[in-house]
């Protein structure tokens, strides 16, 4: 998204319509805004300039890390400021005070009074995307974030960009910097890209023993009833043990119980050749309970049938070691094969660009979406009328089904399902039109069925709304949703359950900021005036439909009304 000030006359509404490619511009005040995806979106296009794509997620990457830093002190400053007009003291920004005070502002509102602040007193990070040979970015910044400026120096040198910063700007108070490709400098050996060799087997066996020390690895040699015949003393040392013989006695005690039945006497004897691979256990350090580590095992069975097994530690910190399961990986990934689609795309989704980034866990945002509601007009009279005629599960997956395929096919993302009723979000508004349209010429299709069979018609009504939402998570602790809050989602739901049946609903919001689309096939009605539960003012909405769909609509809801 890009944020336009709102001093320039711009409608807010019309933000998205705006091309990346006019300026190749974005202007950053908040973190919670959705500007990561532009951005990616830019990088890529420069990547390709300068002939590196495949650097795309560890340069996003070093990219978040920069402009997060820059947009965090920018914050921290105005905060300062906001405090010291508000209150016409000096306050000093490194005092635990100010620090409690900030952290209280963030956790009760987020940053969108300080992101308020920035706008109104022309406080902004601005990305632009020169067309040079060399250049990446260019970020210009207030010069009092200038200490926040600075790259991953060990993820900038391994892919060869560096920051280059200038004081002399046109904007005064403000500071520009560039990250350009400098592989001479910084990695020569990638300019000879595409040049390999073969490795000779005494250069592999070199290679692979620097490799076992340096990561730390060990190993262990079991007898097949399980005893300790040999082992690394890398190992002992990880876990605290005297350096001799009668520790791996010790050890034998500690390792768990489920380890020698699941690897030594079973997938070690069960597997072609005795090989397994991936299988983790927690062992507790013996003199501290409370410590653990979790360990990565891989092995095979020997001929003479003892075990031999790779030993590596999973470097994680004590406090989050013990949210990992224990036992193989292959086990956890047909658990999560099980489980993903219960997960919410959402949720997926951003957890993936959250790890992408370097993050562990789902922070509040603030963008704009289209937010859709979709259910099954009267389908609580359907399910007590049809419980013995047909599976009435059955063929809600059926209609859910096709309804799926289609926000999809218009890449949007189901946020969740509540029992017929579905909920929708789209970065775009048009593809909401188009999906709504697409599902109601599924819905059509199935319905001429059903008419045919003589069944009741299972007529869909569709809200949608545009507009500012937040995502943020809601919850406790142990039960947390990561979904979609605001007037946006309260609003489109009020849509859809004042919608005729068999039709889609939109606001006038919706239709102002798609008016631009080019499909003559798409009809909208004139507007009118809805009063939506909990709203002070009358709503203005449309409904729409395509061309083909009017006589199919006219004759279904006759049927259905006759029924």
């Amino acid at each position: 998204m890009i944020i336009v000030d709102p001093s320039s006359g711009t409608s807010p509404d019309r933000i998205e319509s705006f091309s990346l490619e006019s300026d190749h511009s974005i202007i950053v005040t908040s973190l919670e805004h959705h500007v990561w995806q532009e951005l990616e979106q830019e990088i890529v296009c420069s990547l390709k300039r300068l002939q590196c794509p495949r650097l795309l997620d560890s340069t996003v990457l070093l990219l978040h890390k920069l402009i997060t830093n820059i947009v965090r002190t920018m914050h921290r400053h105005a905060f300062q400021q906001a405090i010291e007009d508000d209150l016409n003291i000096d306050i000093v920004s490194k005092d635990n005070v100010f620090d409690e005070l900030l952290q209280n502002e963030l956790n009760t509102h987020g940053d969108r009074n300080i992101e308020q602040f920035c706008r109104k007193n022309h406080f902004q990070v601005t990305l632009t995307f020169p067309e040079k040979t060399d250049t990446l970015i260019r970020i210009e910044y207030p010069e009092s974030c200038d200490s926040s400026a600075y790259l991953d120096s060990k993820l900038a040198k391994a892919i060869g960009f560096t920051l280059l910063k200038q004081t002399d700007t046109i904007t005064p108070a403000y500071y520009c910097a560039t990250v350009v490709r400098d592989i001479a400098q910084h990695h020569p050996h990638l300019e000879q890209a595409g040049h390999s060799e073969l490795l000779l087997p005494d250069d592999e066996s070199d290679k692979v023993l620097a490799v076992f020390c340096k990561l730390n690895y060990g190993i262990i040699v079991f007898s097949s009833a399980g005893d300790i015949l040999s082992i690394s003393p890398a190992i002992l040392n990880n876990l605290k043990l005297e350096i001799s013989p009668t520790s791996a006695h010790t050890l034998t005690g500690i390792i768990p119980g489920h380890f020698y039945n699941d690897v030594l006497w079973g997938l070690a004897l069960q597997s072609q050749g005795g090989l397994f691979e991936n299988y983790r256990i927690r062992i507790r350090l013996p003199h501290d309970d409370s410590l653990s580590i979790l360990f990565n095992i891989s092995g095979y069975r020997h001929h003479d049938m003892t075990i031999h097994t790779l030993w590596q530690i999973v470097s994680l910190d004590h406090k989050a070691t013990h949210t990992l399961a224990e036992g193989s990986i292959l086990n956890e990934a047909r658990v999560h094969n099980i489980t993903r689609n219960y997960v919410p795309q959402l949720v997926e989704q951003k957890a993936r660009e959250i790890v992408r980034l370097g993050g562990n866990a789902l922070l509040n945002e603030e963008c704009r979406l289209a937010v859709l509601f979709c259910d099954i007009a009267g389908f609580t009279s359907y399910v007590e009328n049809n419980e013995k005629e047909e599976s009435v599960i059955h063929t809600l997956n059926m209609i859910l089904g096709r309804i799926t395929k289609a926000v999809r096919q218009h890449a949007g993302i189901i946020d969740k399902f509540m029992g017929d009723c579905v909920m929708a979000l789209f970065r775009e508004p048009h593809k909401a039109i188009l999906a709504a349209l697409e599902i109601h010429k599924h819905s059509y299709d199935f319905n001429n069925l059903r008419m045919r069979a003589g069944k009741d018609l299972l007529l869909l009504r569709i809200g949608i709304h545009w507009g500012k939402v937040v995502i943020g998570n809601i919850g406790s602790s142990d039960r947390l949703d990561w979904t979609t809050i605001g007037d946006v989602v309260n609003t489109a739901a009020r849509l859809e359950k004042n919608c005729c049946p068999g039709a889609i609903l939109i606001s006038e919001t919706l239709y102002e900021i798609t008016a631009h689309m080019d499909h003559p096939e798409i009809r909208f009605s004139k507007p009118f005036y809805l009063k939506l539960k909990g709203k002070r003012n009358k709503q203005a909405v449309r409904y729409v439909q395509t061309t083909s769909q009017t006589l199919l609509h006219d004759i279904f809801t006759t049927h259905h009304a006759k029924g």
